[in-house]
C-alpha cells in the first residue's frame, strides 16, 4: 500500500496500518487520518467488522491453489506469450508478481514449480522432435 497517499486509503486499510504497521510514525499518521474522517461509533464498528473480513480473506488467500486456467497458462506459456512492442511485460511473470504482491503464497510457489515443469516439457518436446526428424531423414 506504500504507493498511494494516506488520504486515499480506505477505512479498513487505515485500520490495518494502525494495527499491523511497521513504523510508529506511519501508525500515528494513519490514526490521525482516521480521526480526521469523523466516523460515528456505528461506522467505526462497521469498519472493524469489515477489517475482520479483510483479515479472513487475507489468510484464506495464502492457501488458495492455482486454478486450472492459471496452471495451464504457466505450464504451456512459459515463453510463448506474445509481447507487443508497446508493452514491456510478460504474462506469466506479471501474474507471478501479482501473486507475491497480494499474498497468494501458495499460488506463487505453485506457479514457479509449474513454470519449471513447463520449461522441461518444451525441452523434451524439442528433443523428441529433433530425434524424430533425424530418423525420418535417414
Amino acid at each position: 500500500m506504500s504507493d498511494k497517499k494516506i488520504y486515499r486509503y480506505t477505512n479498513v486499510e487505515l485500520l490495518d496500518v494502525i494495527k499491523n504497521g511497521q513504523s510508529e510514525s506511519l501508525k500515528e499518521i494513519a490514526n490521525a487520518e482516521l480521526d480526521k474522517r469523523n466516523l460515528t461509533k456505528k461506522q467505526l464498528k462497521n469498519t472493524e467488522s469489515e477489517y475482520i473480513k479483510y483479515q479472513e480473506f487475507k489468510e484464506k488467500r495464502k492457501d488458495e491453489p492455482l486454478t486450472r486456467e492459471e496452471w495451464i497458462s504457466f505450464f504451456f506459456l512459459p515463453f510463448f506469450t506474445p509481447r507487443p512492442k508497446w508493452r514491456n511485460d510478460h504474462f506469466s511473470q506479471s501474474e507471478y508478481q501479482r501473486f507475491e504482491k497480494y499474498g497468494f503464497d501458495k499460488k506463487a510457489k505453485q506457479a514457479s514449480e509449474v513454470k519449471i515443469l513447463g520449461f522441461l516439457f518444451w525441452f523434451v518436446i524439442i528433443i523428441i522432435g529433433l530425434v524424430i526428424s533425424k530418423y525420418l531423414n535417414f
